[in-house]
């Protein structure tokens, strides 16, 4: 049976979905690093009214199953980024030390030593989840030292597969009128900005989204 068939028929008996409302989509997140201590992901419309072009958040009568979870690392060259430059940055699987190259921009490395935590509605889901489990260093790296290039040309990540740093996760509904927190807690005040760049940390969930069923 086709592995996505099977996901949605779990859903429907164990969460009781209708299986038909099930739509494969995913959630996005992204939080400009500056100087902090935790990092906040807002997961919906009616927290953060302005997202970035590329997030993708909860409305107030939508749901959400997540079934897949990652969170990821994104360095724009500028300082002040266009919708044009967040659409051409690829979220990075790994603290890769060719794009965060600068003082602090190497200091998102403390990411990976860190925990994420996931509350919904007061109701703690996710107490300590390690986000080094998301770290994925591909085979082909960025970079422009030898070992890293062809004939001069930079090369790009690779990726094993559509779920390269994704974490699987017990299938669980989330809605937009709910109240949820979802924190990376760094365990120390860390500046991770860089004069001239925009560094950012992505959550992104994979899963199943349910339009105006609250």
């Amino acid at each position: 049976m086709n592995s996505i068939i099977a996901e949605k028929n779990y859903i429907s008996q164990n969460l009781g979905v209708q299986y038909s409302s099930l739509s494969q989509s995913y959630l996005r997140s992204e939080v400009l690093l500056g100087t902090q201590s935790s990092i906040k992901f807002p997961l919906q419309k009616n927290v953060n009214s302005t997202p970035l072009v590329t997030e993708r958040l909860l409305g107030l009568a939508d749901q959400f199953v997540i079934t897949h979870f990652t969170v990821g690392l994104k360095r724009i060259d500028s300082g002040t980024p266009t919708d044009a430059n967040q659409l051409t940055a690829p979220i990075l699987t790994y603290d890769n030390k060719t794009e965060f190259a600068g003082t602090n921009g190497a200091n998102v490395s403390s990411i990976y030593n860190s925990d994420l935590s996931f509350t919904i509605d007061r109701k703690v889901f996710i107490p300590q989840f390690p986000v080094r489990a998301f770290r994925r260093v591909p085979r082909t790296q960025t970079g422009t030292d030898l070992g890293y290039t062809d004939s001069g040309v930079n090369t790009e990540d690779s990726f094993e597969s559509g779920l390269f740093g994704f974490y699987p996760s017990e299938p669980t509904i989330i809605n937009g009128s709910q109240t949820l927190d979802l924190n990376i807690d760094l365990g120390s005040s860390v500046a991770m900005a860089d004069s001239g760049n925009s560094y950012y940390a992505v959550f992104e969930a994979r899963g199943y989204l349910l339009v105006n069923s609250n």
